[in-house]
């Protein structure tokens, strides 16, 4: 139990509740490719969802506890890091780059979590009062040309920093989530490395192609 709690103890929890947000994003992104074959497919897939609401909202509290483990052990590691590397000035050992990739996390990691305040506050919060939105349907809410909305040209431009932003921090995370499990460059598992980039490149890329699609006017 002592070991959870330890610097590596929360290294390593930090690094599986980040493997399990990004699973999360694999499924999310899966879904949000029905967009592409009209607003049936999309209403219909939400709507299944919807009919299976508690298992759904069992998903939505764990993936909360997770969230919520991942930032708390983030917050006391970028504490604990402020105080070494306060230690390392004074005595003349300072490592500049252990510094600025800190600062990178923390940076990104505060944006996303402001970008998911946001995105719960519109789309989110929408699709749980849909019904009363004057009878829209799900693919309308989330094209509608308002902002808060992907329709909208700010909200998707807002919408594109942000996942530019989370793909920045699943980059640096998955290299330190690696090597905290002693996986490096020169090892076996090195090929897990290139694989990370389905996670930091390839999803936040499909996200991206998404709203583009929708500002084209190529879903619509």
């Amino acid at each position: 139990m002592n070991f959870l709690f330890s610097s590596i103890g929360k290294k390593i929890q930090i690094a599986l509740s980040g493997i399990f947000l990004c699973i999360f994003l694999l499924f999310h992104l899966g879904n949000n490719i029905t967009l592409f074959f009209g607003a049936s497919a999309f209403n219909g897939m939400v709507e299944m969802l919807e009919s299976i609401k508690p298992i759904i909202r069992i998903m939505e509290f764990s993936l909360l506890g997770i969230l919520l483990l991942h930032i708390s052990n983030a917050i006391y590691l970028t504490k604990q890091n402020k105080e070494n590397l306060l230690s390392k000035y004074q005595m003349g050992l300072l490592n500049n780059t252990s510094s600025i990739n800190s600062r990178i996390m923390i940076i990104t990691g505060t944006a996303i979590l402001l970008f998911l305040i946001f995105h719960l506050s519109y789309i989110w919060y929408s699709y749980q009062v849909h019904t009363h939105i004057n009878n829209s349907t799900y693919y309308t809410i989330l094209l509608q040309n308002k902002f808060g909305y992907l329709g909208h040209t700010l909200t998707s431009l807002l919408y594109i920093i942000s996942i530019l932003l989370i793909a920045s921090h699943l980059k640096h995370g998955f290299d330190s989530a690696l090597k905290t499990f002693g996986i490096t460059k020169q090892s076996k598992f090195y090929f897990l490395y290139n694989t990370s980039i389905l996670f930091w490149g390839i999803i936040p890329s499909g996200f991206i192609l998404i709203i583009l699609c929708i500002q084209l006017g190529v879903i619509k």
